[in-house]
């Protein structure tokens, strides 16, 4: 009987010392973020060319159009951030065939399924800014392993189907091999100039429209 009287009080013991806690961990947890930038053309992101005559066409070659601008490209940062930018070509698919190069962006169809031309994106050298000093073109053909630049005026931005091309803005006096000065703002005037197809390729009998599309898209370093 002493026997069976002891097993229930050490039962009791053992669930007592199972339950008792003398310590007790905590976690800290949470995310830093990168600091974020927003790019956008100040301006409107529409660069219209106007009515253009097809009696004003070229029979046999390309007829190049006077450069439309007056549109700037803002790129703002909640804090100093290395970022630079590259282009992509929606509407590759109707670039001329014959023509390679990788400054090109196609201008859409016309009615009868004919490339109408091409046009090229231009950043104006003079008017670049970055962090309020003066700043120049830098580009890296190899995800920013190594930088250049270049004494252009202008600036043509390469459609990244055909290129590896980034570029971003750099202070006017930053080594021209050094990684890029992180941005908190950086901004340049943006143009373009477009070239037509020679008339005699396109079916002028009906209003053909123009229908350039690119993006100018972020890449964080």
């Amino acid at each position: 009987m002493k026997q069976l009287a002891l097993l229930p009080l050490a039962l009791v013991f053992a669930t007592n010392a199972a339950i008792a806690a003398n310590s007790v961990d905590l976690r800290v947890t949470g995310t830093i973020t990168p600091s974020a930038c927003d790019i956008s053309l100040v301006g409107g992101s529409d660069f219209n060319l106007g009515a253009i005559s097809a009696n004003g066409l070229a029979a046999t070659t390309s007829t190049t159009l006077p450069a439309v601008g007056g549109k700037t490209l803002n790129i703002i940062c909640s804090g100093a951030t290395q970022v630079a930018f590259k282009a992509i070509d929606n509407r590759a698919s109707s670039r001329p065939s014959e023509i390679t190069s990788s400054t090109a962006f196609g201008l859409g169809m016309d009615g009868s399924n004919n490339p109408i031309g091409y046009y090229n994106i231009g950043l104006v050298q003079s008017t670049m800014l970055i962090n309020g000093a003066s700043g120049k073109y830098k580009a890296s053909d190899d995800a920013g392993a190594n930088w250049f630049t270049f004494s252009a005026p202008i600036i043509s931005l390469l459609a990244t189907d055909r290129s590896p091309r980034i570029g971003t803005i750099d202070l006017e006096t930053a080594n021209n091999a050094a990684q890029p000065t992180p941005i908190t703002s950086a901004s340049t005037e943006i143009q373009v100039t477009s070239f037509i197809q020679p008339e005699n390729v396109l079916d002028t009998s009906a209003e053909i429209t123009l229908d350039g599309s690119a993006t100018i898209e972020l890449v964080y370093l």
